[in-house]
């Protein structure tokens, strides 16, 4: 290897292992599959199980695996420490693919609890001096978030139950319209509700991060308009650099600069390039141009990792089509097969990100913002 090469990779090594890492990762974990976790999925799709049914038996399979089998325990520890993620933010409903629903929100939370417990390895935080707690005991940081305020509907005590149970960060709309606003996917999305916002209000009050990520670009303004803390966009694009209706228009970031909040960008293909060829580059591509406008300061990593992993199962994976359209996905969205950037297939490459970002020419203190301190340092802005 080059001197230089080898140098340049010596010193991301250490910027992202000496430092701490967050990632928006909607289920909590990526798939780690083992021999008992693969036949309990397989009883489902073998007598056909709705998809939410077989992921929900996966989830607490895993539970039972975690009590009761130290390898178990050890396998998904190796990937956590080769991944370098000291902490996640987590969205209630998803391993029931369910976050409009309260029942499947409950369900969640109840599930993350009993998920600590039962590996010993993970915290449910609820702020960013928790986060850093967690990683110096070496545990994962837990941020409980939720992706469409369709579980609250009007009944806004639920928000007083959420947040007893730890949740700090709250995505006002997913894809379609609810009564808070409308969603990314709309037909022809309009702004916040008057009850949006009071809604928001409500949240402000609380001490509960909005999440702007799905909103539709009228929704997303007037959010930032509206709100008394910095909003965050935990996972989404650069509108400029992919015109696809889950990346932001540069009004937008705009907007976030203004307001001093946060704009982090996923790694999903099919949201960075519409073309399609989308690689790690064309990932850097984007949280540069976001850099650009908001500053490196404001700018942070939402892989919004889940399904499209190799690791999880492509009959998994293919039978999730239905739900995902009754969520708003457009059938152009639609997985035909697994979705990652060549680079990084599994979650375990998390750190070719950092030696991405320093090889484009950040810095390494910009590099250690972007990889986690500037998650760290919004919180802070919003008062948790």
């Amino acid at each position: 290897m080059d001197t230089a090469v080898g140098e340049a990779a010596g010193a991301a090594r250490a910027v992202h292992y000496d430092n701490f890492v967050f990632d928006f990762v909607p289920p909590g974990e990526p798939m780690i599959m083992t021999a008992r976790h693969d036949a309990t999925m397989r009883r489902g799709l073998d007598k056909s199980a709705p998809t939410a049914e077989i992921s929900k038996a996966m989830a607490l399979d895993r539970l039972d695996e975690l009590r009761a089998d130290p390898a178990t325990r050890d396998t998904v520890r190796k990937v956590w420490a080769e991944a370098g993620v000291n902490a996640v933010g987590v969205t209630l409903g998803c391993i029931a693919m369910d976050t409009a629903g309260w029942d499947q929100v409950l369900w969640d939370a109840a599930y993350w609890q009993a998920r600590v417990r039962a590996g010993g390895d993970m915290e449910i935080c609820t702020g960013a001096d928790a986060l850093e707690a967690a990683a110096r005991a070496g545990k994962i940081g837990l941020l409980l978030g939720l992706q469409d305020s369709a579980a609250i509907g009007k009944e806004l005590d639920r928000l007083d139950i959420l947040y007893n149970l730890g949740l700090r960060v709250l995505q006002l709309t997913y894809n379609n319209r609810n009564l808070v606003g409308d969603g990314c996917t709309e037909r022809d999305p309009g702004g916040l509700s008057r009850f949006g916002a009071e809604f928001v209000k409500r949240l402000n009050k609380m001490g509960v991060i909005v999440d702007i990520s799905h909103c539709g670009p009228k929704t997303s303004l007037d959010t930032i308009a509206i709100s008394e803390r910095p909003v965050a966009v935990t996972h989404a694009g650069c509108r400029v650099l992919s015109d696809h209706p889950r990346c932001k228009t540069d009004d937008v970031l705009r907007a976030v600069r203004d307001g001093d909040g946060y704009f982090g960008v996923v790694m999903l293909p099919l949201f960075l390039d519409v073309k399609g060829g989308a690689n790690l580059d064309t990932m850097i591509r984007h949280i540069a141009h976001a850099a650009g406008i908001v500053g490196p300061e404001r700018v942070g990593i939402g892989s919004d990792w889940g399904s499209w992993s190799p690791d999880f199962p492509l009959e998994l994976l293919l039978s999730m089509h239905e739900m995902m359209l009754a969520h708003g996905f457009r059938k152009a969205d639609l997985p035909t097969g697994h979705m990652c950037l060549p680079e990084v297939p599994r979650f375990q490459e998390w750190p070719r990100l950092t030696a991405g970002l320093m090889a484009h020419g950040f810095s390494a203190a910009e590099t250690r913002g972007i990889i986690g301190g500037n998650w760290l340092r919004y919180m802070r802005r919003a008062g948790l």
